[in-house]
Protein backbone atom coordinates (compact mmCIF):
# COMPACT_ATOMS: atom_id res chain seq x y z
CA UNK A 1 0.00 0.00 0.00
CA UNK A 2 1.44 3.36 -0.99
CA UNK A 3 1.72 6.20 1.51
CA UNK A 4 -0.67 8.28 -0.60
CA UNK A 5 -3.29 5.52 -0.54
CA UNK A 6 -2.88 5.07 3.19
CA UNK A 7 -3.22 8.83 3.69
CA UNK A 8 -6.40 8.87 1.58
CA UNK A 9 -7.92 6.09 3.68
CA UNK A 10 -7.05 7.82 6.92
CA UNK A 11 -8.55 11.04 5.63
CA UNK A 12 -11.73 9.24 4.58
CA UNK A 13 -11.98 7.57 7.99
CA UNK A 14 -11.52 10.92 9.75
CA UNK A 15 -14.16 12.52 7.53
CA UNK A 16 -16.51 9.64 8.24
CA UNK A 17 -15.94 10.01 11.98
CA UNK A 18 -16.60 13.74 11.82
CA UNK A 19 -19.75 13.12 9.77
CA UNK A 20 -20.98 10.53 12.27
CA UNK A 21 -20.30 12.90 15.15
CA UNK A 22 -22.15 15.73 13.39
CA UNK A 23 -25.07 13.44 12.60
CA UNK A 24 -25.29 12.25 16.20
CA UNK A 25 -25.28 15.85 17.42
CA UNK A 26 -27.98 16.81 14.89
CA UNK A 27 -30.22 13.90 15.90
CA UNK A 28 -29.71 14.69 19.58
CA UNK A 29 -30.66 18.33 19.10
CA UNK A 30 -33.65 17.32 16.97
CA UNK A 31 -34.90 15.00 19.71
CA UNK A 32 -34.45 17.80 22.22
CA UNK A 33 -36.41 20.28 20.10
CA UNK A 34 -39.26 17.82 19.70
CA UNK A 35 -39.35 16.71 23.32
CA UNK A 36 -41.27 19.63 24.87
CA UNK A 37 -44.90 19.89 23.80
CA UNK A 38 -47.59 22.27 24.99
CA UNK A 39 -50.73 20.17 25.24
CA UNK A 40 -54.31 21.38 25.53
CA UNK A 41 -55.38 19.48 28.62
CA UNK A 42 -54.04 18.08 31.86
CA UNK A 43 -53.69 14.37 32.57
CA UNK A 44 -57.30 14.04 33.80
CA UNK A 45 -59.30 16.77 32.01
CA UNK A 46 -62.62 15.26 33.16
CA UNK A 47 -61.81 15.78 36.86
CA UNK A 48 -64.26 17.90 38.88
CA UNK A 49 -63.88 19.33 42.41
CA UNK A 50 -64.60 16.61 44.94
CA UNK A 51 -63.70 13.71 42.65
CA UNK A 52 -61.12 11.24 43.94
CA UNK A 53 -58.13 11.06 41.64
CA UNK A 54 -57.01 7.47 41.25
CA UNK A 55 -53.40 6.34 41.11
CA UNK A 56 -52.34 4.68 37.89
CA UNK A 57 -50.82 1.86 39.91
CA UNK A 58 -52.06 1.16 43.42
CA UNK A 59 -49.18 -0.08 45.61
CA UNK A 60 -49.83 -3.14 47.79
CA UNK A 61 -48.73 -1.25 50.89
CA UNK A 62 -47.12 2.02 51.94
CA UNK A 63 -44.14 2.40 54.21
CA UNK A 64 -43.72 4.77 57.13
CA UNK A 65 -40.10 5.84 57.50
CA UNK A 66 -38.36 7.74 60.27
CA UNK A 67 -35.62 10.02 58.90
CA UNK A 68 -33.09 8.70 61.43
CA UNK A 69 -33.66 5.14 60.20
CA UNK A 70 -32.90 5.85 56.54
CA UNK A 71 -29.93 3.96 55.13
CA UNK A 72 -28.79 7.17 53.44
CA UNK A 73 -30.61 10.41 54.17
CA UNK A 74 -28.91 12.08 51.21
CA UNK A 75 -29.85 9.39 48.68
CA UNK A 76 -33.44 9.28 49.92
CA UNK A 77 -34.19 12.98 49.86
CA UNK A 78 -32.56 13.78 46.52
CA UNK A 79 -34.50 10.92 44.90
CA UNK A 80 -37.78 11.68 46.66
CA UNK A 81 -38.20 15.44 46.23
CA UNK A 82 -38.12 15.62 42.46
CA UNK A 83 -37.82 17.19 39.98
CA UNK A 84 -35.57 20.00 41.16
CA UNK A 85 -34.11 22.86 39.11
CA UNK A 86 -30.34 23.09 38.91
CA UNK A 87 -28.75 26.36 40.02
CA UNK A 88 -25.37 26.76 38.36
CA UNK A 89 -23.65 29.26 40.66
CA UNK A 90 -20.63 31.33 39.70
CA UNK A 91 -18.63 33.11 42.36
CA UNK A 92 -15.27 34.78 42.90
CA UNK A 93 -12.85 34.66 45.81
CA UNK A 94 -11.42 37.65 47.64
CA UNK A 95 -8.20 37.07 45.65
CA UNK A 96 -10.02 36.93 42.31
CA UNK A 97 -10.17 33.14 41.78
CA UNK A 98 -13.26 32.22 39.74
CA UNK A 99 -15.50 29.27 40.51
CA UNK A 100 -18.68 27.81 39.03
CA UNK A 101 -20.59 24.80 40.39
CA UNK A 102 -24.11 23.27 40.24
CA UNK A 103 -26.53 23.03 43.17
CA UNK A 104 -29.84 21.17 43.14
CA UNK A 105 -30.71 22.22 46.70
CA UNK A 106 -32.04 25.52 45.40
CA UNK A 107 -35.13 27.55 44.62
CA UNK A 108 -36.98 30.86 44.41
CA UNK A 109 -38.48 31.84 47.77
CA UNK A 110 -39.77 35.35 47.09
CA UNK A 111 -40.57 37.65 44.19
CA UNK A 112 -40.55 41.04 45.93
CA UNK A 113 -37.67 41.28 46.29
CA UNK A 114 -36.61 38.45 43.99
CA UNK A 115 -34.88 36.03 46.33
CA UNK A 116 -32.98 32.84 45.54
CA UNK A 117 -31.64 30.26 47.97
CA UNK A 118 -29.16 27.45 47.48
CA UNK A 119 -27.66 25.11 50.02
CA UNK A 120 -24.06 23.96 50.26
CA UNK A 121 -23.75 20.52 51.86
CA UNK A 122 -20.76 20.52 54.18
CA UNK A 123 -18.79 17.66 52.62
CA UNK A 124 -15.52 19.41 53.39
CA UNK A 125 -14.62 21.16 56.64
CA UNK A 126 -15.60 24.80 56.25
CA UNK A 127 -17.48 24.21 52.98
CA UNK A 128 -16.45 24.22 49.34
CA UNK A 129 -15.14 27.00 47.16
CA UNK A 130 -18.57 28.47 46.40
CA UNK A 131 -19.46 28.92 50.07
CA UNK A 132 -16.06 30.37 50.90
CA UNK A 133 -16.37 32.80 48.01
CA UNK A 134 -19.86 34.07 48.81
CA UNK A 135 -18.87 34.52 52.45
CA UNK A 136 -15.88 36.61 51.36
CA UNK A 137 -17.38 38.71 48.57
CA UNK A 138 -21.16 38.48 49.21
CA UNK A 139 -21.94 38.14 45.49
CA UNK A 140 -22.81 35.35 43.04
CA UNK A 141 -24.63 34.61 39.77
CA UNK A 142 -27.28 31.89 39.39
CA UNK A 143 -27.77 30.31 35.96
CA UNK A 144 -30.69 28.06 35.05
CA UNK A 145 -29.20 24.99 33.35
CA UNK A 146 -30.69 24.29 29.90
CA UNK A 147 -30.50 21.17 27.73
CA UNK A 148 -27.86 22.46 25.36
CA UNK A 149 -25.13 22.80 28.00
CA UNK A 150 -26.07 20.29 30.69
CA UNK A 151 -22.93 18.20 30.10
CA UNK A 152 -20.67 21.20 30.63
CA UNK A 153 -22.65 22.28 33.70
CA UNK A 154 -22.38 18.80 35.18
CA UNK A 155 -18.62 18.77 34.59
CA UNK A 156 -18.22 21.72 36.97
CA UNK A 157 -19.31 19.60 39.95
CA UNK A 158 -15.92 17.87 40.02
CA UNK A 159 -13.71 18.19 43.08
CA UNK A 160 -11.37 20.73 41.46
CA UNK A 161 -8.60 22.56 43.28
CA UNK A 162 -9.46 26.16 44.28
CA UNK A 163 -7.10 27.61 41.66
CA UNK A 164 -8.81 25.72 38.78
CA UNK A 165 -11.25 27.79 36.74
CA UNK A 166 -14.20 25.45 36.11
CA UNK A 167 -15.44 27.71 33.30
CA UNK A 168 -12.32 26.84 31.33
CA UNK A 169 -12.28 23.18 32.32
CA UNK A 170 -15.91 22.75 31.19
CA UNK A 171 -15.57 24.85 28.05
CA UNK A 172 -18.05 27.47 29.27
CA UNK A 173 -17.56 30.99 27.94
CA UNK A 174 -17.14 33.68 30.60
CA UNK A 175 -18.73 37.08 30.07
CA UNK A 176 -18.72 40.00 32.48
CA UNK A 177 -21.60 40.62 34.82
CA UNK A 178 -22.96 44.14 35.25
CA UNK A 179 -23.61 44.72 38.95
CA UNK A 180 -21.55 41.96 40.58
CA UNK A 181 -17.96 40.79 40.16
CA UNK A 182 -18.46 37.06 39.42
CA UNK A 183 -18.68 36.45 35.65
CA UNK A 184 -21.58 34.62 34.04
CA UNK A 185 -21.81 31.89 31.41
CA UNK A 186 -22.66 32.99 27.88
CA UNK A 187 -24.38 29.64 27.27
CA UNK A 188 -27.13 30.34 29.81
CA UNK A 189 -30.49 31.56 28.52
CA UNK A 190 -31.24 32.87 32.01
CA UNK A 191 -28.79 34.25 34.55
CA UNK A 192 -29.46 36.29 37.68
CA UNK A 193 -26.89 38.45 39.40
CA UNK A 194 -27.29 38.26 43.17
CA UNK A 195 -26.01 39.78 46.39
CA UNK A 196 -26.06 37.85 49.65
CA UNK A 197 -28.80 38.71 52.13
CA UNK A 198 -28.24 35.90 54.64
CA UNK A 199 -25.93 32.94 55.21
CA UNK A 200 -27.55 30.42 57.53
CA UNK A 201 -25.77 27.35 58.95
CA UNK A 202 -28.00 24.27 59.31
CA UNK A 203 -27.38 21.83 62.19
CA UNK A 204 -28.28 18.20 62.67
CA UNK A 205 -29.49 16.70 65.98
CA UNK A 206 -25.95 16.47 67.32
CA UNK A 207 -25.34 20.18 66.71
CA UNK A 208 -22.95 19.67 63.78
CA UNK A 209 -23.24 21.96 60.76
CA UNK A 210 -24.27 19.71 57.87
CA UNK A 211 -25.16 22.38 55.31
CA UNK A 212 -25.20 26.13 54.84
CA UNK A 213 -28.09 27.95 53.17
CA UNK A 214 -27.22 31.02 51.13
CA UNK A 215 -30.03 33.53 50.61
CA UNK A 216 -29.44 36.01 47.81
CA UNK A 217 -31.31 39.01 46.44
CA UNK A 218 -31.55 39.28 42.65
CA UNK A 219 -30.14 42.62 41.49
CA UNK A 220 -30.08 42.06 37.72
CA UNK A 221 -31.49 39.52 35.26
CA UNK A 222 -30.12 38.42 31.87
CA UNK A 223 -32.46 36.45 29.61
CA UNK A 224 -32.11 35.49 25.97
CA UNK A 225 -34.66 37.45 23.94
CA UNK A 226 -36.36 34.39 22.30
CA UNK A 227 -36.96 32.90 25.76
CA UNK A 228 -38.82 35.96 27.06
CA UNK A 229 -42.43 36.96 26.33
CA UNK A 230 -42.20 40.71 26.80
CA UNK A 231 -45.98 41.21 26.53
CA UNK A 232 -46.73 38.81 29.39
CA UNK A 233 -43.46 39.38 31.23
CA UNK A 234 -42.76 35.65 31.52
CA UNK A 235 -39.99 33.24 30.55
CA UNK A 236 -41.03 30.62 27.99
CA UNK A 237 -40.20 27.06 29.10
CA UNK A 238 -40.22 25.87 25.48
CA UNK A 239 -37.27 28.18 24.81
CA UNK A 240 -35.54 27.99 28.18
CA UNK A 241 -35.62 24.17 28.04
CA UNK A 242 -34.56 23.77 31.68
CA UNK A 243 -33.04 20.60 33.05
CA UNK A 244 -34.36 18.88 36.16
CA UNK A 245 -32.31 16.96 38.70
CA UNK A 246 -33.59 13.63 39.96
CA UNK A 247 -31.79 11.20 42.29
CA UNK A 248 -28.17 10.12 41.94
CA UNK A 249 -26.70 11.10 38.57
CA UNK A 250 -30.10 11.18 36.87
CA UNK A 251 -31.42 14.22 35.02
CA UNK A 252 -34.66 14.89 33.15
CA UNK A 253 -36.28 17.33 30.76
CA UNK A 254 -39.65 18.90 31.50
CA UNK A 255 -41.62 16.96 28.83
CA UNK A 256 -45.23 17.97 28.10
CA UNK A 257 -46.49 21.25 29.57
CA UNK A 258 -50.09 22.32 30.08
CA UNK A 259 -52.17 24.89 31.95
CA UNK A 260 -54.58 24.19 34.81
CA UNK A 261 -56.90 27.04 35.74
CA UNK A 262 -56.93 28.19 39.35
CA UNK A 263 -60.15 27.33 41.21
CA UNK A 264 -62.76 30.06 41.43
CA UNK A 265 -63.55 30.09 45.13
CA UNK A 266 -65.70 32.78 46.72
CA UNK A 267 -64.56 33.35 50.27
CA UNK A 268 -67.19 34.04 52.90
Amino acid sequence: MTSSTRGWELGLAAAGGALASSLAMYLSMRRRRQRIRRVATSFVPTWSPGDTQQQEVVPPASLTLAPEDLKSKYNFFISAYVPRPIALVSSISYDGLINIAPFSYSGIVNHDPGTIVFSCVDKRKGGGDTLKNVKATREFVVHVVSEWYVEAANHTCGNFAPDVNEFESAGLRMISSTKVKPPRAAEAALAMECRVDHIIPMHNDTGAVTATMVVGRVVLIHVHEPAFDADKGVVLPEKLRPMARLGGNTYSTIGDIFDIARPKVISS
